[in-house]
């Protein structure tokens, strides 16, 4: 009886013992993660005027860049044509303004020459009018009278030609001005359009591709991509941190501000640094190619010196143990 007794209560110790353990091991959060640089630049596809544009030429996977070397050129063929044909269609447009000016002043210059007529004419007619009685007769008077008002008449129709004229002028100007800014504008956002097309380094440090969000197969030089598709990026070889995503289920877990952080890299795993959560974002984000789930992004600082080289793009594994789990450990 002693002997069964025994072995019951060590029965019941590993029992008990197992259950901590693995309540321990639920506790602790293990996450895959990424050497990453908290000074980096993420190359994106700009916008055209297609809803695709094509990757021309991407520097080298692998690659250490400097400042200011080219690191992507997408295909700016359209643009180039648009941007060509524009700025043909403004050299027109601007000696068509000139030809226009000139017509429309010289308009303007005729309807004044008849005014200027017109007004001699009613000063002339209007002394002839005023010749007293008895002078003439009353033949010739009522003819003067006549030509005296068909004078006045002519003055005010000449006065508003010569309105017309004018407005004819500053209307007809001023379309063909806009015209000329609209096509000016046009060819200033195509011009930037081609800037952005050239795509060179913010940051000095090796180059990584980044994977397509259908594939997920790595972006590469003839690919189409969409505008805002992130295509390539260059990280600094220092302020090195810890990218990795953790699952929604997981994230309620984690408290941001008092969570425990042990951080193995592949490639040394004989050793362990300490580490905690710089940043956790703040809306989750869909990632077909894992799951139907939403995940949150961390970023993660080192606590401890790092006691090997390191490099961006090399693996990490994350444990993060819950305030729940230290608490049990105390």
């Amino acid at each position: 009886m002693q002997l069964i007794s025994k072995f019951s209560l060590l029965g019941a110790w590993l029992v008990l013992n197992a259950t901590q353990v693995v309540a321990s091991e639920q506790d602790v959060l293990l996450l895959t993660g990424v050497v990453s640089s908290a000074k980096s630049q993420v190359v994106t596809a700009p916008r055209t005027d297609r809803w695709q544009v094509q990757i021309q030429w991407l520097a080298e996977e692998g690659k250490v860049v400097d400042v200011g070397d080219l690191i992507t050129v997408f295909d700016g063929g359209g643009i180039q044509s648009q941007l060509e044909q524009n700025e043909e269609n403004l050299q027109t447009q601007q000696l068509q303004l000139v030809k226009t000016s000139m017509d429309l002043n010289q308009a303007v210059v005729e309807a004044e020459g008849k005014l200027k007529l017109a007004d001699i004419t009613v000063k002339k007619t209007r002394i002839e009018a005023n010749i007293p009685d008895g002078e003439v007769s009353k033949y010739e008077k009522g003819k003067y009278q006549i030509a005296y008002e068909r004078a006045l008449m002519e003055k005010i129709k000449a006065e508003e030609e010569l309105k017309l004229k004018r407005s004819e002028r500053d209307v007809g100007i001023q379309k063909q001005k806009i015209e000329i800014i609209q096509l000016q504008e046009n060819i200033d956002y195509q011009r930037s359009q081609l800037g952005k097309l050239s795509v060179t380094a913010e940051v000095s440090g090796p180059v990584t591709y980044m994977l397509h969000p259908w594939n997920s197969e790595k972006i590469s030089a003839g690919t189409n991509v969409e505008a805002s598709w992130k295509v390539l990026s260059v990280q600094a070889q220092s302020a090195y941190q810890v990218s990795t995503w953790v699952h929604e289920i997981d994230a309620v877990k984690l408290d941001p501000h008092n969570s425990s952080l042990a951080l193995t890299l592949d490639a040394y795993p004989d050793e362990t640094y300490r580490g905690h959560i710089i940043k956790m974002s703040s809306q989750a984000e869909q990632k077909p190619q894992w799951s139907d789930s939403a995940y949150y992004h961390l970023d993660i600082a080192f606590d401890d010196e790092l006691k090997h080289p390191i490099f961006p793009g090399m693996s990490v594994r994350v444990e993060v143990l819950t305030p729940e789990s230290s608490v049990g450990e105390q």
